[in-house]
């Protein structure tokens, strides 16, 4: 009886986003003798070696679909430094489709399932970028070979989009935006067909191809960059806490912090892996945030992700539990408590100080400049063609011409499967970024047509439906 109910209830409740995923070990050794200009963080002082554990996922796939499906990548690292866990997340995208936390949800759940049918629905992701052009550059990005359809993540780059800050010694700010370069080549990726037809005899193509690479020590490792605006500069460059875009090369040069490798694989996948709990909140001293209004939501919602799906005493996990322990008496009970410890008080400021960790003014960040209205953007020429359209205009001038072509396909095989208003809501939008291209895609849409399905019938008289009943349901 004690197997049975253990078995029953072994399970945790998945990830909403991020779903199938592999974990791996490995280090970070520092390599910037002038790092220390920029931020006062251990880990970062030349040749130190930091130890992390680490997480490969999709970002809408659920677990147990094809991790060939087309989707962007996900890399997460916890890195368990002297100081405490600095946890760094990243995607395979150098943008991302939304730049405040209230459209968050939104996002993710144009690319889930139809709550009507619990079926995929392409219809919901047009839409939605449709309605949020600040989106196009990652969608663009997304329907490419080497981004959606990968041949490996170990070839890939990553970006952690958010901005973020850098805080020296002297308490100088600057903000910068992190970036992971791979140094197995450059990122390549599979053509629809192909994916679809590997997807089908090895689902789990990409994990198996990090885990087969580690046992064979072929190790993958991957640069560690960042980019640095000078604070001022931030508060008036539009680029400055806007997710959307990138900030160019040739005016934020890469500067490398050290060398990721990968080099160790999981042995119990529950405990490293579907176990281990990210957070941007956990930084380290000299690592901050910034007024990027998405960061600032996922400063919020990420540790209420990880108490509702492992649980309220989850950083005591082997996985999640830094080197030096929970220095913090304020862990008081919950399910799965596993300190017993000597921590009164367990309030704080207190005469009977016990215990209890003491507040260092050392470590206060420099506050931020948050003049202004507050609203969802709140960004300088919200809605221009510079804002919408001109970074997607430069990705496409960038791509080779097979992946133009291969881009162009692979957007016309979805939206011919999508209704009319949707596909002129999207064609409207490519026809601004690029005549020539908006061309390419009204004729791979034509190419790819196909009679509806009996469930695309039914789902079309259920959308005449609502349509008709208007907004109100009248």
């Amino acid at each position: 009886m004690e197997k049975v109910s253990e078995f029953a209830q072994e399970q945790i409740p998945p990830r909403n986003v991020h779903g199938p995923g592999l974990g791996a070990f490995g280090t970070f050794t520092a390599t910037n003798a002038n790092a220390a200009q920029y931020s006062k963080a251990k880990l970062f002082e030349s040749g130190k070696t930091t130890p992390f554990v680490m997480r490969f996922s999709g970002v809408f796939a659920e677990k147990g679909e094809s991790d060939l499906n087309r989707d962007a990548r996900g890399i997460a690292f916890k890195f368990k430094t002297e100081e405490g866990n600095w946890d760094l997340l990243a995607v395979n995208t150098s943008v991302f489709n939304c730049r405040d936390m209230k459209i968050g949800p939104d996002f993710i759940r144009s690319l889930k399932r139809d709550p009507r049918s619990g079926q995929k629905n392409r219809n919901m992701a047009f839409d939605f970028a449709g309605h949020h052009p600040e989106s196009l550059h990652a969608t663009l990005q997304l329907y490419t070979d080497r981004v959606g359809t990968p041949k490996s993540l170990r070839t890939q780059h990553w970006w952690a989009c958010n901005t973020y800050s850098l805080i020296n010694a002297a308490n100088k700010r600057v903000w910068c935006r992190f970036h992971m370069v791979a140094l197995q080549g450059a990122p390549e990726g599979f053509d629809s067909v192909t994916a679809k037809t590997i997807a089908g005899e090895e689902p789990g193509y990409l994990q198996r191809d990090i885990r087969d690479a580690i046992d064979a020590g072929k190790f993958p490792r991957w640069r560690l960059c960042v980019q640095v605006m000078d604070e001022e500069q931030g508060y008036t460059n539009p680029l400055g806490f806007d997710c959307t875009k990138v900030w160019h090369h040739d005016d934020f040069p890469l500067i490398e912090l050290g060398i990721i490798e990968v080099n160790q694989n999981c042995i119990d996948h529950f405990t490293q892996t579907e176990q281990a709990a990210y957070n941007p909140c956990h930084t380290v001293p000299g690592i901050g945030f910034s007024p990027d209004k998405l960061l600032q939501g996922r400063l919020l919602m990420y540790e209420t992700t990880q108490r509702h799906r492992v649980g309220p005493n989850h950083k005591m996990l082997p996985v999640n539990c830094p080197v030096t322990g929970i220095n913090s008496n304020y862990y008081n009970g919950g399910h799965m408590n596993l300190n017993t410890r000597d921590k009164y008080p367990n309030y704080y400021p207190s005469v009977f100080a016990g215990n209890m960790p003491q507040a260092d003014a050392s470590l206060v960040e420099p506050s931020f400049k948050c003049d202004g209205p507050a609203n969802f953007y709140d960004l300088p020429g919200e809605g221009s063609d510079a804002d919408y359209y001109q970074q997607p205009r430069d990705f496409l001038k960038v791509q080779s011409q097979n992946d133009y072509l291969n881009l162009a396909d692979n957007f016309g095989t979805d939206l011919a499967k999508c209704f009319k208003e949707v596909v002129d809501l999207m064609m409207g939008h490519f026809q601004k970024i690029d005549p020539a291209f908006a061309a390419a895609v009204q004729a791979a849409i034509a190419k790819h047509s196909a009679p509806a399905t009996p469930s695309e019938k039914v789902f079309a008289q259920e959308y005449a439906v609502v349509q008709a009943a208007g907004p109100n349901g009248k």
